[in-house]
């Protein structure tokens, strides 16, 4: 059980950083930004007000956009923090200074309330404002060192409900917006991502995969037990190495049963919630085959995003052929990011390497 040690953080986390100290590069991190539908790339690491600094080194996390607001565009860094674009990635504003943040979610009914999981101090936290970033609040503080809080999902339909995952395995939930919080399970494995959709919460871990509550953490089934068994390529099956690393997921919100995981092994579809799974074939190498990103277009479930190292692969048949993308970046692609009406604007996120 974790108790909840809600306090009001210090003030070089309340209000925004005067500075940035970002680590220099040869080559450049942070945001990147396709217009033509992913043919062509150009970097958006501007830093409002602020032509000596930039976004161009840090490790980017996630990115998302405010409800109902598309060209308002978020990105969390690994290393510096939450950022905010107004002007769909053209300028950005750092919103939460000093936290390593490694997964954030939006109120879905109210974008000025944000939660921001991840590191600080050797312990995991999650703060949380209600004013749009001007200040924030402690609402979760790991007790044990050196275990970050690596993501946070939102009930959709109740905002009260929120689920966080540590880097230890804890899953644990709070169901009055973070002012107490209670231990559902424990999985004894590195928490990747969480995606609460279509009314289940889908976590996913590094080494055992894929797993699904319908309920509010109540209970969860293994959703990609059949990926360590046997691969499904079109009409062929075959036994397979076992997977060693899960990476990222996305799940469709109006196509049901539709999921795609990121591993190590290259990237998977299932149409059927798990029950059978196909390997999608990416113009790469098996063995270089370790697919980090994924992103499906919400006006079309056909058109798909992945990533290997820095190099982006996009799909407008459902994952049947991909199309390639190489970028010269200081890391690998970590986020993907498409624009919810126009799906030829795609933001990506890298993660630093240097």
């Amino acid at each position: 059980m974790q108790k909840n040690k809600k306090f009001i953080l210090g003030i070089a986390l309340i209000f925004l950083a005067a500075g940035c100290n970002f680590f220099s590069s040869s080559l450049p991190a942070g945001v990147m930004k396709s217009t033509n539908g992913g043919a062509d790339w150009q970097f958006s690491n501007a830093i409002k007000g602020n032509s000596a600094q930039s976004l161009v080194s840090l490790s980017i996390s996630k990115m998302a956009f405010a409800p109902s607001n598309r060209e308002t565009v978020y990105a969390g860094s690994y290393t510096s923090g939450l950022f905010k674009s107004e002007d769909s990635g053209a300028n950005w504003s750092k919103i939460l200074s000093n936290v390593f943040v490694y997964d954030f979610a939006i109120s879905p009914g109210d974008p000025k309330i944000i939660y921001a999981a991840g590191y600080f101090a050797d312990h995991g936290r999650v703060v949380k404002t209600t004013d749009g970033g001007a200040s924030w609040n402690q609402v979760y503080n790991e007790e044990s060192t050196l275990n970050a809080v690596r993501a946070i999902a939102i009930n959709p339909n109740n905002p009260n409900q929120i689920i966080i995952g540590t880097t230890s395995g804890s899953i644990i939930k709070s169901a009055d917006g973070g002012i107490s919080w209670q231990l559902a399970r424990n999985f004894s494995d590195r928490v990747n991502r969480m995606l609460w959709q279509n009314g289940n919460i889908y976590v996913l871990l590094k080494a055992k995969g894929l797993f699904k509550s319908t309920g509010f953490a109540e209970n969860f089934d293994e959703v990609s037990s059949t990926l360590s068994k046997t691969y499904n390529l079109g009409s062929l099956s075959y036994t397979s190495s076992t997977i060693d690393s899960f990476s990222q997921l996305y799940v469709d919100y109006t196509t049901p049963g539709l999921i795609y995981v990121t591993t190590n092994k290259g990237l998977f579809k299932t149409v059927d919630d798990g029950k059978n799974w196909q390997q999608l074939q990416l113009p790469v190498k098996a063995e270089d085959a370790d697919a980090r990103a994924v992103a499906i277009a919400p006006s079309s479930s056909n058109i798909v995003f992945t990533s290997v190292g820095s190099t982006i692969y996009k799909s407008t048949d459902g994952g049947q052929t991909f199309q390639t993308q190489s970028k010269q970046t200081a890391g690998f692609i970590n986020y993907i990011l498409i624009d919810p009406q126009l799906p030829q604007i795609v933001y990506a996120g890298v993660y630093s390497s240097q």
